[in-house]
């Protein structure tokens, strides 16, 4: 006589079922696919425009690490975002033109690229986190730099938007301040306080 135990069926029963598909990818670059497939797929809304000639797939959240995705191949290791595109990938809104790579002070910068600028920083291990992959830089950093190295009246309403995110104006004045020389400092102690 055999004797059937209901506490196990389910179980059994969970192995015979098919496996879901693997998730494919989020993100998609316009030459991972071909020109008519790129097109229909925008056309057919299965895909939503991120920056350039990067889409995400639509119903997924356009998080900090989607959007910091969208400049993976972009960024070599030695580099992270920073300036105007750290501030897109924190806050989103509109996508800047090129993305900004910085580079630690003395280290070898990026080829040229149309879609990249870069520049040397002086970079320490806490101004930087992993979103997606890529090394951007954290909030506070974020808007140091944008604050340093953006006019006012286009850095005031992008810092506005790295408020919901964490911005302490107050953490990054003192940031600030930790480092008195160096230029666009006091437009930048200027900028900060408007927020």
């Amino acid at each position: 006589m055999t004797v059937c135990d209901p506490a196990a069926a389910p179980n059994f029963l969970q192995r015979l079922r098919p496996r879901p598909p693997s998730p494919g990818p989020v993100v998609l670059r316009r030459g991972d696919v071909p020109a008519w497939a790129w097109t229909g797929l925008h056309l057919d809304g299965v895909l939503a425009p991120l920056w350039g000639d990067v889409a995400r797939v639509r119903g997924t959240p356009e998080d900090p690490a989607v959007r910091a995705c969208a400049f993976a191949p972009l960024v070599p290791q030695r580099g992270a975002v920073g300036q105007l595109a750290a501030a897109w990938v924190h806050a989103g809104g509109t996508p800047p033109r090129r993305v900004t790579v910085l580079v630690r002070s003395g280290a070898r910068r990026p080829d040229p690229h149309p879609d990249r600028t870069t520049a040397e920083a002086d970079l320490v291990d806490e101004d930087l986190q992993t979103l997606g992959g890529v090394l951007v830089t954290t909030v506070t950093r974020t808007a140091v730099d944008v604050a340093r190295w953006v006019p006012a009246p286009t850095a005031v309403p992008v810092l506005r938007t790295l408020l919901p995110r964490g911005l302490d104006p107050r953490a990054a004045l003192r940031q600030i301040d930790a480092h008195p020389g160096g230029r666009g400092l006091r437009a930048a102690r200027a900028t900060l306080r408007q927020v």
